[in-house]
This record gives C-alpha cells, sequence and structure tokens, in this order.
C-alpha cells in the first residue's frame, strides 16, 4: 500500500553474510548515514547474528532526520540482500506537524472575522473568486496541508528511502571486500 510508512527491497551483495553484518554494525557504531559520528545520526545494531541485522534510530533527532527508523536486513542465499524500512515515528511526526498547522488554521478561521476582512477589500479575494469561494478555498487547503500532504510526504518518501539503502550497503559491501 502506497500510504503504509514501509518499504521492501532486494539488493545484491559481493560480501559473505557474516562480514558484511560485521561491517554493517561498525558502521552503525561509527556513525550510519555519513560514517562519522552525528548528533541526527544515532543508531543502535538491535538484532545481530550471520544472516540478519536489525537496526533502529535511538532517538527522536535521528528518526524524524531522514526517516529511516527501522532497518531490517536478511541474507537470503546467493548474495541476495533482503531489506525493510519502517519509519512510523517519521510519519507521526509528518502527522502531527500537519494537525498542528491545520489547528492553527482552524483556530485563525473561526478567530477572525475572515467574511469581514475579504468583503473590505475585494482586493484580497483570490482569481477574482467570489466571498464563499475565497473561504471554501481557505478550507482546503487547511484540510490540505494539515491532512493530505502529511500522508503523500509518506508516499513520497519511499523513493529516497530506497535510494539511501542503497548507497549504504554499497558503501559497507565495498568496505568488505577492500578488507
Amino acid at each position: 500500500m502506497a500510504l503504509l510508512p514501509e518499504i521492501r527491497g532486494n539488493l545484491k551483495i559481493r560480501s559473505e553474510p557474516e562480514p558484511f553484518f560485521k561491517a554493517f554494525r561498525r558502521r552503525v557504531a561509527s556513525g550510519l548515514l555519513t560514517g562519522t559520528p552525528h548528533r541526527r545520526s544515532n543508531y543502535i545494531a538491535t538484532l545481530v547474528d550471520a544472516r540478519h541485522l536489525s537496526v533502529r534510530a535511538a532517538d527522536w533527532k535521528s528518526a524524524i532526520n531522514v526517516g529511516l527508523n527501522d532497518l531490517d536486513f536478511g541474507y537470503a542465499g546467493d548474495g541476495i540482500l533482503r531489506y525493510r524500512v519502517r519509519y512510523w515515528r517519521w510519519t507521526i511526526y509528518c502527522l502531527a506537524l500537519g494537525a498542528v498547522l491545520a489547528a492553527i488554521g482552524i483556530a485563525l478561521v473561526l478567530t477572525f472575522d475572515v467574511r469581514g476582512y475579504l468583503t473590505a477589500a475585494p482586493g484580497r479575494m483570490l482569481w477574482g473568486l467570489s466571498v464563499d469561494q475565497n473561504i471554501i478555498l481557505l478550507w482546503a487547503f487547511i484540510v490540505f496541508w494539515g491532512f493530505v500532504w502529511p500522508w503523500l510526504l509518506v508516499a513520497l518518501h519511499k523513493r529516497p528511502l530506497h535510494a539511501l539503502v542503497k548507497r549504504l550497503v554499497a558503501a559497507v559491501d565495498e568496505s568488505v571486500a577492500e578488507l
């Protein structure tokens, strides 16, 4: 489902699974995203064995940085690495931010005399629409930015996450090959 905050995929690696997972764990310890420690790249390896690795964002700053909240790897054999990323904490942040924006918009519309404001200066109305049409448009903006846009962000975030996982796996696989 497009709105579910999860991605899955398979990648080809040249390394054997055990050295790959050990190297990936070292990468997690040294700073997953850049290979160096950073306050918004705090990840921990939660499950490590010869054929599996799970990595989790250790705090909210890391969880909302790029949305790489929970990353699971499993070696499927024949050089195939399966991965799954779940980004519920990033999604919750987006939804909460959208709800705050919607609440501000609703509070402003209900507090101020929008109809009187628009009627007093017809030049304030958008695209020559009527006062009622402008108010409907205002409510549509509030609904879109507060409730629709966060879910579109969830769907749009999938492609960059696939690219990030691919880049991280390639960097670790290359580092194992150099040993």
